[in-house]
């Protein structure tokens, strides 16, 4: 009797594991079949806000489901983060992760989770940092630039919106991959920068490409010599990317579709094809350019592999200036 009663109870959790299996391939053959939930790390108003209501905007009739933007800020990211990472692995909690929080921000912020706790689906694109230099330097280009301050260490400034941001790093970078002594000097703000590097009391700025776009070209005070980036923006074609000048310096702004990991792989492949069909839409790439944001879609190898570099990356650039 005792026997029949283990078999009885062996049989039903059989039935219940198979029920279960067969109910997650059912879901996943319409999915989504409710509304997904977009967590944003940061308060509204911000870049990363903007850009994902935009892209829930333009998700209209290319994703069957709305999709609805909450903003969980806190904690430089971390908090939102750990949100999405012990959230439900349905496929319908998804985040609009960036670099710095994913990454880089875990070596100085103490977090709840690592970079082996959530799946990243792809990436999205970038916001990508420029050099530039007033338009009377007498550097018209990123070797020129390089060869000055080989010739005279220290001497030429690099100016940077704020200490411990992803563009100081970018400049730390630029300076271990070339070693080229540079003066950093921080500013408080984009703002405040930008009226330095057009006046001229710094040599030169790292700036986002939207932040200086109307000022490089003939009728503007600046010169660019480098987008920091493997590739060319869109915003500023003629502008060479580092990467094909030999300068293999650039990431540190990227913005990624992530959800908790054991999302079963066929509702994980349905997110990323819908996701990629919204950021080619004309009314998401519209919302972009306006933004002055780049577009450049990467899968989840690719994407997760940026993210890990970055990770590595940062690790020494904190420890070259003492933050762990």
């Amino acid at each position: 009797m005792r026997m029949l009663k283990t078999f009885r109870v062996a049989l039903m959790a059989a039935v219940l594991v198979v029920s279960l299996a067969v109910g997650a391939f059912a879901q996943t053959g319409s999915y989504p079949s409710k509304p997904i939930t977009l967590i944003v790390p940061f308060p509204a108003g911000g870049v990363s806000d903007i850009l994902a209501r935009a892209f829930a905007d333009a998700a209209q009739g290319i994703i069957s489901q709305p999709i609805q933007v909450v903003n969980r800020g806190g904690g430089s990211g971390t908090i939102a983060n750990y949100e999405v990472v012990r959230s439900r692995p349905d496929g319908y909690t998804w985040l609009w992760g960036s670099t710095g929080h994913l990454s880089s921000t875990l070596h100085i912020v103490q977090a709840q989770y690592d970079m082996d706790d959530f799946t990243v689906v792809n990436k999205v694109g970038e916001m990508v940092t420029a050099l530039v230099v007033p338009k009377n330097s007498p550097y018209q280009s990123l070797e020129e630039y390089l060869a000055a301050a080989d010739e005279s260490p220290g001497r030429i400034t690099i100016g940077n919106p704020g200490e411990g941001t992803v563009v100081t790093l970018l400049a730390l970078l630029l300076q271990n991959r070339t070693e080229a002594q540079l003066t950093n000097i921080p500013f408080q703000g984009s703002g405040p920068l930008l009226t330095a590097v057009m006046g001229g009391h710094v040599n030169s700025a790292l700036m986002n490409v939207p932040e200086v776009r109307g000022q490089v070209g003939e009728n503007g005070l600046l010169r660019a010599l480098a987008v920091l980036s493997e590739q060319r923006v869109d915003l500023m074609p003629d502008i060479p990317s580092s990467y094909e000048q030999g300068i293999q310096v650039g990431g540190g702004a990227g913005h990624f579709i992530v959800i908790p990991n054991n999302v079963p792989d066929e509702v994980v492949a349905e997110i990323d094809e819908l996701t990629r069909k919204v950021y080619e839409s004309e009314k998401f790439r519209d919302a972009t350019s306006a933004a002055g944001y780049q577009l450049g879609y990467k899968n989840s190898a690719d994407a997760r592999a940026e993210l890990l570099e970055w990770y590595e990356v940062t690790r020494e650039l904190y420890q070259q200036i003492g933050r762990i």
